[in-house]
């Protein structure tokens, strides 16, 4: 997947007249007509105009695979997801501005740093990253299940975008809300298209909750997948609780202690 390195065990305008309508006529004109495509009805289901409004959002997870936990952290994160701050459990920091990635010098020689940095913000801003630069859509895309209640597309990238621009991801949303459901990918951070094919995973985002009236998953499973059977095998979770909003931040982040290093 973008920014993942390893195989996880992965408006809007008021339409003017001559008449004057009430202003709820004009939200949902509004919505009803800027949100034909799958993405954009993602986006406006998980409500990305609010989502944005804010300058980041700040939340505490701990995850787990195989039963054992990789990751127990506070992560703050801009809503562009240009900036972000990982403070892990243990103490150790990793900033992130854009694509450079700076840690405390407990972190200088872990590998596992830059997945840490852009893999589990990525998955938190999913719903309002699928129409970022360089996304393609495939709103047609069909698997081999049977998925009556979900609607499928395929998301992938123009070449030279992100680290691995050849990573896809089959997107399932719910059809009656357009909410988030699952999201199957590939990883091919060193590997070839063919190799990373053989073991997709897929994460189901679940248990949402209104957050200044955005809905925001509180806990994430991580699955096998195939596109005949879906998701197949469970292989890992994450817990998102202390979820909030945050001012300020681009200041904090930009404060690099001196002492950190970059990765």
């Amino acid at each position: 997947m973008k920014k993942l390195i390893i195989t996880l065990v992965a408006g809007t305008f008021l339409l003017l007249s001559c008449k004057k309508q009430p202003q709820t006529d004009n939200t949902n004109d509004k919505i009803e007509k800027k949100a034909t495509t799958f993405s954009e009805k993602v986006e406006v289901a998980h409500n990305k105009d609010a989502f944005l409004a804010k300058e980041a959002i700040k939340f505490d997870v701990v995850i787990e695979f195989g039963g054992n936990e990789i990751l127990d952290a506070t992560i703050s994160v801009a809503t562009t997801s240009e900036y972000a701050i990982i403070e892990k459990k243990d103490g150790s920091k990793i900033y992130i501005n854009k694509d450079k990635v700076f840690v405390s010098p407990e972190l200088k020689d872990d590998p596992s740093v830059r997945f840490h940095a852009y893999t589990w913000s990525y998955f938190f801003l999913f719903p309002y990253k699928l129409n970022d630069q360089g996304t393609l859509w495939n709103d047609t895309y069909k698997t081999n299940e049977a998925v009556a209640n979900f609607d499928i597309a395929k998301l992938t990238f123009k070449a030279n975008v992100g680290d691995s621009s050849d990573d896809w991801y089959i997107v399932y949303k719910n059809k009656e809300t357009d909410v988030l459901d699952n999201v199957a990918y590939i990883v091919t951070s060193g590997k070839t298209n063919e190799e990373a094919e053989k073991d997709p995973h897929a994460i189901k985002y679940e248990d949402y909750k209104l957050i200044n009236n955005i809905p925001i998953s509180n806990n994430w499973s991580f699955w096998g997948w195939n596109s005949t059977d879906g998701l197949t095998n469970k292989i890992g979770s994450a817990k998102i609780t202390n979820i909030q909003f945050i001012d300020g931040f681009k200041e904090t982040v930009n404060a690099i202690p001196e002492d950190f290093i970059s990765k």
